[in-house]
């Protein structure tokens, strides 16, 4: 297995793989609960991850990420999905990045996000083979470091990542932002995006 190529496909390969319909049960319990039971974050991670959330999809004419209460669906998913590996390295960006910017402001708080988000694929690729071989040592049982600058930028990707999934599953998204088939028809290869969906993306 090429480690590499499954890091890089991480974000998109968690959403796809365990896209069940227990997941929609889990989707939807985490809107009908009326207490804040964590499971995966403490109260100073989850104020913190839901100010990110906040800005990574914010409410504009449609609910943004905490309206639909993406947050505290990541937070039961990334405690009973995620890999035990993934999930450390995740909380533990997770940590860094809270203990410096927790009471930063939303603009500061964006450029924290741009800083990871929008560097230059050398960059990308850079970060995601050092990530690739500290996992593998860890996995060999070996003790080694990590930068600090490339744990934040795991714990930023992973958790845009996660926010747009679960964005992409959300019902009301799905009905009404994205192009819904409950039960879906004839299979089309080659067809004008345009003048079959409006040039909107399928509903997971």
């Amino acid at each position: 297995m090429d480690r590499r190529k499954v890091l890089k496909n991480v974000g998109t390969g968690i959403g796809a793989i365990t896209f069940t319909p227990s997941l929609l049960s889990l989707f939807q319990s985490c809107k009908q609960e009326t207490t804040l039971d964590l499971k995966t974050f403490s109260i100073d991670q989850y104020s913190f991850v839901t100010k990110l959330m906040d800005i990574i999809i914010p409410k504009t004419e449609t609910p943004g990420a905490i309206e639909l209460n993406l947050n505290r669906f990541i937070d039961i998913y990334i405690d009973e999905v995620w890999p035990g590996g993934i999930k450390k390295l995740f909380l533990l960006g997770l940590d860094k990045c809270s203990q410096i910017h927790l009471n930063t402001n939303s603009k500061n708080l964006k450029l924290l996000l741009d800083k990871y988000l929008k560097v230059d694929k050398k960059i990308k690729d850079k970060h995601d083979d050092l990530i690739s071989d500290y996992e593998e040592q860890i996995e060999l049982g070996n003790k080694v470091s990590i930068d600090q600058d490339i744990i934040e930028y795991v714990f930023i990707k992973k958790l845009r990542d996660i926010t747009v999934m679960s964005f992409k599953i959300d019902e009301y998204v799905a009905k009404n932002l994205l192009v819904y088939n409950p039960i879906p028809g004839d299979y089309k290869g080659c067809v004008n995006l345009q003048e079959v969906t409006g040039s909107k993306a399928w509903a997971l």
